[in-house]
């Protein structure tokens, strides 16, 4: 049977001057695998090992010319080859020779007399031994390399405290110096108090063995100034966090990473989720927390702190006249001049004010907290500052901008001992500032919210009168001053709530406006209106119009023709028939859009008529280019004549205006006899008031126009009964 040849286990450089003992060992070195080249002296074994780069050389230290431990020396000259493994062979076994051997670089000796049979294994050993350390320089090699990318330092640290191991990351660079920490305490390293918390947690670790952690902050040039105390002067900071983790009972390994870019990043996102992105002032989150937190104080200390509710008066008409841009502008320009009105110097309380004490809600809505409060006056006296701060002109750009504030204001504990409540009554108070006139500051008061209670629920009952058919109309006649007769009927809607009873024009309307009811119910009275006047017309057989009041929101809702010309179409009303009012506000608005709509109108065919004249701009020169049919002067002019000479010059001129342009003039709210005398004398084409009709049911209407000429005047109230006389009555 053949023998199976033994694997090549490495090359090996043989190298004596004794050609028998180079047989012998080329022999014993091939029964174990080794491949073998040999040299007959040192000169030539130099040579060989330079061209061949053996695993391994066996030398002999005795050799003629070049002995063994010179070509040691020589191999282990040249860098990449001083790990090659070398074995010297001599026959001198005194400690002197082994000692030569190792000082010029041998890795191990065979003595002569050469054991034969064990010398392959001995090679193949060394070999071993040579790979195995080659093996471990490599790992470490690559171990180094890889915290040298790592930018985290390591270190080992015993219970005491003393750093006992201690690798420098590159991100920490600067901070500390690696080779200065090995031997030293915390203590000498750190801060002392980051110091004491970092040994608190490497006992925390020790005693319960599971991973522990630490965060702490650092001058960005050096420890030296941590360790200054507060008196060094303020520089950046890098912040790191350590993680600790049990190597045994007294050691842990020690991780720390530079966590200062997180940081910012965690800084970053905190200041868009608590900052105002236009105005760079806190949030409404922002402000809940600091709410929060002065309640927890307040409570704890017993003080009384206040809230302030600020809304810009108008805000909205700015936006929309002058646009966004500038409304933007304007808020960053009030939140500046709201920093400089609470600065710490100016407010009232004792604790230094920030801007987490002031926050942008929402819109033109800004809060103020006012912690620490002495009394109810101070807090009064914060909001006139914030007030008088906001009169004085924004001037943006070209703009001159006049804006004023309504403010709230709710007490902790006195109105509520909750961020919620605290807030939501300021708000109540401010739109009770709005109420009583705007550029106001109110406290709050528990009345406001039973008003604010019955508000709602006549909203609520608002929402369901139309469905509900709680809704009707009355209506007053305008009689021609000429001819004594009715020419027209004014439409006027009214409420009977199933509880409350009739409601009061003056209370409900402005509750449709506000909360844009007044749409449906707009539409609603023109489209009731018009089907009644076309049954007055129908009966009676003469060309009766219809007035009735659009308000501003009808009047910019895009879809007012449409809803117009369906009313028309829908009752078979004509067009030159219905008579819309307007107010002076409405049309002035916005006159661009509002020479839109009346040119849409216009082309309808529709009569236009100015109502409330004289209440609001009171200029020829938007008479003429709003080029409307009639106007109807306000009643407040009306009170008081004729004995009023003031009230009766601004009348005469008023129609004197008016018929100079060619409109016909209707004079509201004529109540007596000698009222409508003078309005006579004055050339007034109509008139229209409780003296001539009160407002009526339809059924009164239609025996009014049954009944011819003039309708006289009487005490009645809304049922409208009146009496009926062939002409105006003498003055008395």
């Amino acid at each position: 049977m053949a023998a199976v040849p033994l694997a090549r286990r490495g090359l090996v450089l043989v190298a004596d001057d004794d050609p028998v003992m180079r047989v012998l060992m080329l022999e014993m070195l091939g029964q174990v695998g080794l491949d073998t080249v040999e040299a007959e002296d040192g000169e030539q074994a130099l040579a060989s090992f330079r061209r061949i780069q053996p695993d391994l050389v066996m030398l002999d230290v005795e050799m003629p010319g070049m002995d063994g431990l010179a070509v040691c020396r020589a191999i282990r000259q040249q860098e990449q080859h001083a790990t090659v493994p070398i074995i010297m062979v001599t026959g001198a076994d005194e400690l002197a020779s082994v000692t030569s051997a190792y000082e010029a670089g041998a890795t191990d000796f065979v003595s002569k007399p050469i054991n034969w049979p064990i010398l392959g294994h001995r090679v193949l050993y060394v070999l071993r031994a040579s790979d195995a350390i080659s093996r471990l320089r490599l790992a470490d090699a690559q171990h180094r390399a890889v915290m040298a990318a790592i930018p985290d330092t390591f270190f080992r640290m015993n219970r005491a405290g003393y750093y006992l191991d201690y690798e420098q990351g590159h991100e920490a660079s600067g901070v500390f110096a690696s080779e200065r920490c090995v031997g030293q305490h915390l203590q000498q390293v750190l801060p002392e108090a980051i110091a004491q918390q970092m040994l608190t947690q490497v006992h925390s670790v020790l005693a319960s063995q599971h991973v522990g952690s630490l965060d702490y902050a650092l001058p960005q040039n050096g420890i030296a100034r941590a360790r200054a105390g507060e008196h060094a002067v303020a520089a950046p900071v890098r912040h790191f966090e350590a993680r600790l983790v049990a190597t045994g009972p007294d050691e842990v390994l020690g991780l720390v990473r530079d966590i200062s870019e997180r940081k910012r990043n965690e800084e970053q996102i905190r200041r868009l989720a608590y900052c105002d992105s236009l105005t760079g002032i806190p949030n409404r989150q922002a402000f809940l927390e600091t709410l929060e937190a002065e309640l927890r104080r307040s409570r704890k200390d017993k003080h009384k702190f206040a809230v302030l509710f600020m809304d810009l008066d108008a805000f909205k008409r700015i936006n929309d006249t002058l646009g966004h841009d500038v409304g933007d502008h304007l808020l960053k320009a009030v939140s500046e001049r709201l920093r400089e009105t609470i600065r710490p110097s100016d407010l009232v309380s004792r604790t230094e004010a920030d801007d987490s004490n002031l926050a942008r809600l929402g819109g033109d809505e800004f809060t103020i907290l006012i912690p620490d409060l002495e009394r109810v006056d101070d807090a009064l006296a914060v909001a006139q500052r914030v007030k008088d701060a906001m009169c004085r002109p924004f001037q943006l750009d070209s703009h001159e901008i006049f804006v004023t504030a309504s403010i709230g204001i709710s007490l902790y504990p006195d109105d509520g001992e909750d961020c919620s409540s605290l807030l939501k009554f300021a708000d109540t108070a401010m739109y009770h500032a709005k109420n009583c006139g705007k550029n106001n500051a109110k406290m709050y008061s528990s009345s406001l919210t039973m008003q604010i209670m019955s508000h709602v629920q006549l909203e609520v009952g608002l929402r369901k009168a139309l469905q509900n058919q709680e809704l009707y109309l009355l209506y007053q006649p305008q009689i021609d001053v000429s001819s004594a007769t009715i020419v027209s009927v004014e439409a006027l809607v009214r409420w009977r709530h199933p509880e409350r009873g009739i409601i009061s024009p003056t209370e409900f309307i402005p509750l449709a406006e506000e909360t844009g009811l007044i749409v449906p119910i707009g539409e609603w009275v023109l489209r009731t209106a018009c089907q009644q006047a076309r049954q007055w017309q129908i009966s009676d057989d003469r060309p009766l119009r219809i007035a009735v009041n659009l308000s501003a929101k009808q009047f910019k809702d895009e879809n007012l023709s449409q809803i117009v010309l369906s009313a028309l179409q829908d009752s078979g009303m004509p067009a030159e028939l219905l008579e819309l009012e307007l107010t002076e506000g409405t049309l002035m608005d916005d006159a661009r859009a509002t020479m839109q709509t009346l040119e849409r109108l216009r082309a309808i065919g529709v009569y236009l008529a100015i109502d409330d004249f004289g209440t609001g701009y009171s200029s020829m020169s938007y008479l003429k280019r709003f080029n409307v049919s009639a106007l109807k002067i306000d009643r407040s002019f009306i009170t008081g004549l004729p004995q009023d000479s003031e009230n009766a010059a601004i009348t005469r001129a008023i129609i004197a205006m008016a018929h100079g342009l060619k409109l016909n003039v209707v004079a509201e709210g004529v109540e007596t006899n000698e009222q409508l005398r003078m309005l006579e004398q004055c050339g007034c084409d109509m008139v229209q008031g409780y003296y001539l009709g009160h407002p009526s049911p339809p059924e009164n209407i239609a025996l009014m126009l049954a009944q011819r000429p003039v309708l006289d005047g009487s005490d009645d109230n809304d049922s409208g009964d009146s009496s009926v006389h062939s002409k105006f009555p003498e003055q008395h």
